[in-house]
């Protein structure tokens, strides 16, 4: 949640901060400020406003933002309404210091009271301020010291960047849990909660560890550990992304433009796993050590939120069917709080995109407490979760800009098919035969993508036909139970029209009440052992004269004599059919979202990175 940025150089800070604030428009878009240190006048300069980034330009336009030194923040909304008086950044009562906040302080109730008895005065309904009001009380000209003993007083999980009238060539900011990356230029540097917003200035970076302050300056770069007096050695890392990959590319939405990525990020996830010449699946990151232990384990843990739970869903059909390993699958905001019964014979599966999910984060701390082994699927290289697991494997789907997932699922999803593969072959569960035969399918996959994403016109006829439906019901058994719920959710989330995915053999036990002739059911039907079930549900949706949605195998005739619409994917084996079953889903969604003239990529009221509880 939330975007922060903040810079000090010799340029103009305020442009530079805008820019940073439209590439973390995604991680939050209720409001957005800026505030720069005003040398010449000895003051702050702040300019906050409602809405989109496009509001604060026109209104920064008439204000005179002149300073080298400065912070941003875009907002999704936690404490207090969207409002300019809610935006951040926040000011002290004297002007001397502000501050931009991404998280949740959980005890600012109880300093706030304690703060307005002081005679602190309040002009918002944030947590926020109270960290701003903390600093000026302690501050005896020393930024990082005040903030030090601001943040010992704050419980949660939160970032927080502040500069100072009073010491106006620095920034000082702080990381306790969410996402915090410090961008290194030459003669300036920056702070941002995402590497996004840095790209077009630098790709050498620092991933802030938790508790960890740092001192940023013009020249230099200082990270301190809360408990500590003297800097700690920070490793510097090397973005792999470019900044193309960031922007759209000539395409309307980076929804749009991310589907189209697709062939591609399953190209590259492929090719860095398998060993063609062996037949096999390869992890660089998993050594020999790591490899006995996962040979051993009892039983797997799959934990993931939103999209990424989907995907755990799917892994769980996978690794069952060819690891024969029982699997859980858990919400992470459940896993947290329902004690689990681990030990150190099973592996804990986390899968998140951003690597800074909340509640994901404090599963994977669970799991460790109690001697669990973890693995993390995740897409940001130097992530929390990345340093933080026993094993990581990498995604390497480039930035999603987009709120909506979609890239960024197709390669949790081909990620886990690989971790089924190895899992089965290091505990000799599928045959040489069968294993090779996997791969080559695996190796088909990008090019199969491809030939679904030429189908667009289908898919957008489809939707122009039913972009004004109120209700959806979405389909799936088997590996596709997950890709009905991914389904429906792709389309609540872009369209906000009511949606919603059940297993198949679940509609007689009351969702086919809801079955008439206005209602699209989208099946999701591609050859597979459940193939006549669902046939056998299709039927049942059309004697009650719903409209039916069929993704298909190429091929497959007899779908078409009960189908309205039919979206044709190749044939594959099942454990990938959820890869190619979901993108014709995804455009459907994107289709009947742009008709009903929504914004595809950053939907009302949902953030990119979920960073609060």
């Amino acid at each position: 949640m939330c975007g922060i940025i903040g810079y000090v150089g010799s340029q103009k800070a305020a442009p530079i901060l805008i820019d940073g604030l439209y590439r973390l428009e995604y991680r939050g878009y209720d409001s957005s400020g800026i505030a720069v240190i005003d040398n010449k006048n000895h003051g702050i300069c702040l300019v906050k406003e409602k809405g989109k980034i496009n509001n604060l330009v026109k209104k920064i336009k008439r204000n005179d933002c002149q300073g080298t030194v400065g912070i941003g923040h875009t907002r999704w909304a936690t404490h207090g309404e969207p409002s300019s008086i809610n935006a951040h950044p926040h000011l002290d009562e004297d002007k001397r210091f502000a501050v931009v906040h991404n998280g949740i302080f959980e005890n600012f109730q109880e300093i706030r009271s304690e703060l307005v008895k002081e005679g602190y005065k309040f002009l918002s309904q944030t947590d926020t301020e109270c960290v701003i009001h903390l600093i000026s009380k302690y501050y005896r000209g020393d930024l990082k010291e005040a903030v030090k003993k601001s943040v010992e007083r704050l419980k949660g999980s939160f970032v927080i960047l502040v500069v100072s009238t009073e010491e106006p060539d620095k920034m000082v900011a702080f990381k306790r849990s969410n996402p915090l990356v410090i961008g290194l230029g030459k003669g300036s540097n920056y702070v941002a909660s995402d590497v996004s917003a840095l790209l077009p200035y630098t790709k050498r970076v620092i991933y802030v560890e938790d508790n960890h302050i740092a001192v940023v300056s013009r020249e230099k770069v200082q990270v301190y550990s809360v408990r500590g007096q003297r800097p700690v050695k920070v490793p510097v890392s090397r973005v792999q992304w470019d900044i193309e990959q960031a922007q759209k590319g000539g395409y309307p939405h980076f929804m749009l433009k991310e589907i189209y990525e697709q062939p591609q990020v399953i190209a590259d996830t492929v090719h860095e796993r398998v060993d063609n010449s062996k037949g096999k699946v390869v992890f660089d990151t998993i050594n020999r050590a790591l490899d006995r232990r996962m040979k051993a384990i009892n039983k797997v843990f799959v934990v993931s939120c939103g999209t990424a739970y989907h995907a755990g869903l799917v892994a769980k059909y996978m690794i069952e069917e060819y690891a024969k390993i029982p699997v859980e699958v858990n919400v992470s905001s459940e896993f947290r709080y329902s004690d689990p019964i681990l030990s150190r014979d099973d592996l804990v599966v986390l899968i998140t995109q951003s690597g800074e999910t909340a509640d994901t984060l404090a599963a994977l701390h669970e799991a460790k407490k109690k001697g669990a082994m973890t693995l993390t699927v995740c897409n940001v290289v130097g992530s929390t979760i990345a340093r933080e697991a026993d094993v990581v494997i990498y995604t390497h789907a480039g930035p999603e800009i987009g709120v909506a997932s979609t890239k960024a699922y197709l390669s949790q999803l081909t990620t886990l098919c690989l971790l089924a593969i190895y899992l089965g072959h290091i505990r000799k569960k599928i045959s040489r035969k069968n294993e090779r035969k996997l791969i080559r399918s695996l190796n088909k996959l990008s090019r199969h993508v491809g030939t679904i994403i030429k189908d667009n016109k289908i898919f957008y006829d489809c939707a122009k036909k039913l972009y004004k439906s109120k209700n959806f019901i979405y389909l799936g058994r088997g590996f596709n139970y997950a890709t009905a719920l991914e389904g429906a959710l792709k389309l609540k989330e872009i369209s906000y029209i009511h949606a919603h995915g059940y297993a198949a053999g679940e509609m007689k036990h009351g969702p086919i009440a809801l079955v008439d002739k206005n209602l699209p059911v989208v099946c999701i039907i591609p050859d597979s052992k459940t193939y006549e079930k669902m046939l056998s549900n299709i039927q049942e949706v059309k004697a009650r004269k719903g409209i039916v949605v069929a993704v298909a195998t190429y091929g497959n005739k007899e779908v078409k004599r009960y189908a309205d619409h039919v979206f044709y994917i190749p044939k594959s084996y099942e454990l990938m059919s959820p890869i190619l079953a979901i993108i014709p889903l995804q455009f459907l969604a994107y289709w009947v979202g742009v008709l009903n003239g929504c914004d595809v990529d950053q939907p009302r009221n949902l953030a990119k990175s979920v960073t609060v509880e």
